[in-house]
């Protein structure tokens, strides 16, 4: 037998090992490989969830800074005359269409930009890059119980009670507000702000969730409460602080994706937001939709004898020299330019607190800083909306048959103050074009059941004048001033005597505000300028020293120059019950006065001291007007000494020292239901 050598023997065992070796090793690689691929594809997946749902997150948060104007614009829309004719323009669905678009947060890239570029027939990477076809796929009401009716919002009032007690939006709602159901059925299809949404009486104690938030009796106080400012980054108040307002809110579910899971493999997240329009009276002590000058006179002249307390808002806003506010903050819409010697409760403000950086800064620091100065346009998701309409808030204007509009509230009487008072006085006859003197008036005032009634006054038939018999009790008589212009003179004091002597009046706490202007269309009657020309009348205030007489409060609004023939609102009275002030505050009847220029004192040859508690604002809202706020005038159109003006600027308090007549501010914010 022929035997082999043992080193083929050991040639063939070696062979053998190093194959079991390779094949070892090429499995271990093979695995490695595919657990490297496997960790590979799921890492890719992992990015491509992440970067859907950075996607989702950047298509939302567009849509809910559209909103943020939209809807605004769409509420007054829905308050304008004929808005009725086109109902589908104001709609919730339609306010989502266009936050859409305005977002361009349907898709990644429009057809009409891929159509420009030639890339009509491209393939998207983007599997999350569809159309909605129908917004009820990304909108819709949290809340979907039997009584929530349809639509796609919930609306903040009481008869959508139902969400007030479901758990997940409980904690989040705010005090609802009391209205008719056909109001609630509007307010579910529109973004409906009207005088009849009032917050609910107390007379369920024990449902004190529909009084959340409200410091004080919605008894006493159902229009406007108070209520806490909320924490937003723009500080007309400083989150926390108490302010005067209503909200108006609304609540929505935005879902993302819904469409998409099939191609995206990532499941949609929804969230709920709640959206509101606070309705905020004007309450600070000085204010202006223009260009606004803190600090010093026009000449230069640093204030003197001059407090600010509480916050100072403006379009535009500048300080000069030492300005301290105490208990406030500076807020404008646009800019804030600050002196080097500006300080908010005791803090120096830089004029870079709105610098990238520098405001991160101050927002991680949460100190007092943070709210001293602040800029709408950075303060996050809110928006700031002064109702200043100018000129014409002096004049009265008609919102026609509440059939005509969507909400039950009118524009014109919404928003100008002449639409508002509860009497008017309407100048009808002059002697004559060049000699404007009143010869007939007619008198408008709200009667018992709430409707206006008339009563035409003429000279030499039933409107004596003061030197004849009878004269001294008539509110409005015809002067001439010693400048020689002729004016109305108008008594406050003679008004509670006047009033009660006509038999289906209301009282003194109804016929508290008064519009005196010219009607235009009368064949003697001119239309005042503004400034006043010298051939135009005015309306001079006399007996108006003590107004404790009107409980709700005096105001007066005129399309002419107005004097100030005297003392004006100086008797102190005790604070209403329930007004949230102590019993010993210092209180007046809250009063306000609007006019397109103002003279203090009628006299052309002394120049008398002025000195003024309260708040100042301005109705101008040209861009380039500068309002110098205690630039102010006397009776012989000089300008009033630096040294005569004193000032205590304050805030408003509580409702109770709101006055009859006052301008509005919308802030609209949008807050997620967590």
């Amino acid at each position: 037998m022929r035997m082999r050598s043992p080193s083929i023997f050991k040639a063939d065992n070696r062979g053998y090992a190093t194959f079991a070796m390779v094949a070892a090793i090429s499995l271990a690689m093979l695995t490695l490989l595919t657990l490297n691929l496997a960790g590979s594809l799921k890492s890719m997946d992992v990015q491509k969830t992440a970067q859907m749902k950075q996607d989702y997150s950047q298509r939302e948060d567009a849509i809910l800074n559209s909103l943020l104007h939209i809807v605004p614009n769409k509420a007054i829309g829905a308050m304008k005359r004929d808005s009725a004719d086109s109902v589908a323009d104001y709609t919730w669905e339609t306010i989502f269409d266009e936050a859409l678009d305005l977002a361009n947060a349907e898709q990644a890239v429009s057809p009409q930009l891929l159509g420009e570029l030639g890339l009509d027939n491209a393939i998207s990477a983007n599997t999350g890059d569809s159309a909605v076809d129908n917004i009820n796929t990304l909108i819709d009401r949290p809340s979907r119980s039997p009584l929530s009716g349809d639509g796609i919002v919930n609306g903040g009032n009481w008869w959508e009670y139902w969400m007030l007690f479901e758990d997940h939006l409980y904690d989040y709602l705010p005090a609802p507000l009391m209205v008719s159901n056909a109001h609630a059925v509007l307010d579910k299809t529109y973004p409906i702000v009207s005088e009849e949404k009032r917050y609910v009486y107390n007379y369920q104690s024990y449902n004190q969730i529909y009084h959340k938030g409200l410091q004080l009796s919605s008894d006493t106080y159902p229009l406007y409460n108070q209520l806490v400012y909320p924490d937003v980054k723009f500080g007309y108040k400083r989150p926390g602080d108490l302010f005067v307002a209503k909200r108006n809110w609304w609540v929505f579910s935005l879902t993302f994706g819904q469409n998409d899971v099939q191609n995206t493999g990532v499941p949609p997240v929804t969230r709920d937001y709640l959206l509101s329009i606070y309705e905020v009276p004007s309450q600070l002590p000085i204010s202006s939709s223009t260009t606004m000058n803190v600090g010093a006179f026009a000449d230069g002249t640093a204030w003197g004898n001059v407090t600010i307390d509480g916050s100072v808002y403006a379009s535009r806003l500048n300080t000069e020299g030492d300005v301290e506010i105490t208990d406030g903050a500076l807020a404008a819409r646009e800019t804030v330019t600050v002196s080097n010697t500006t300080l908010v409760d005791g803090t120096k403000i830089e004029n870079n607190f709105d610098d990238l950086g520098t405001r991160e800064s101050r927002s991680a620091d949460k100190g007092k800083s943070f709210y001293g100065a602040s800029v709408s346009g950075n303060g996050g998701k809110v928006a700031f909306v002064p109702i200043n309409r100018g000129n014409s808030f002096l004049w009265p204007g008609s919102d026609g048959d509440v059939s005509e509009r969507i909400s039950p509230t009118g524009w014109n009487y919404y928003s100008r103050g002449a639409s508002q008072c509860a009497m008017r006085l309407e100048m009808r006859e002059m002697a004559s074009t060049s000699e404007q003197l009143a010869t007939q008036v007619r008198f408008h005032y709200t009667a018992d059941d709430g409707s206006v009634r008339t009563i035409t006054y003429t000279r030499g038939d039933n409107w004596p004048t003061d030197a004849e018999a009878g004269g001294e009790l008539f509110p409005f008589q015809t002067t001439q001033l010693e400048n020689t212009r002729y004016a109305i003179a108008f008594y406050p004091n003679r008004l509670e005597t006047f009033i009660d002597g006509i038999d289906d009046a209301a009282p003194l706490s109804v016929n508290n505000s008064i519009c005196i202007y010219p009607n235009t269309g009368r064949a003697t009657v001119n239309t005042p300028s503004i400034p006043a020309a010298d051939d135009d009348p005015a309306v001079t205030l006399r007996g108006c020293k003590d107004l404790t007489n009107f409980p709700t409060g005096f105001s007066l609004v005129t399309r002419y120059r107005l004097y100030i023939a005297e003392s004006f609102n100086i008797v102190q009275t005790a604070p209403p019950a329930n007004s949230g002030l102590p019993s010993n505050a210092e209180f007046y009847p809250p009063s306000s006065l609007f006019a397109p220029e103002k003279r203090f004192g009628e006299s052309v040859l002394v120049e008398h001291p002025v000195s003024i508690k309260g708040q100042l604002s301005s109705l101008k809202t040209s861009a380039g007007y500068q309002f110098n706020p205690l630039e102010l005038q006397s009776g012989d159109d000089s300008t009033v000494g630096s040294t005569m003006v004193n000032a205590d600027l304050v805030d408003l308090r509580t409702p109770a020292e709101l006055p009859p007549v006052h301008m509005m501010n919308w802030l609209v914010t949008i807050e997620p239901i967590r």
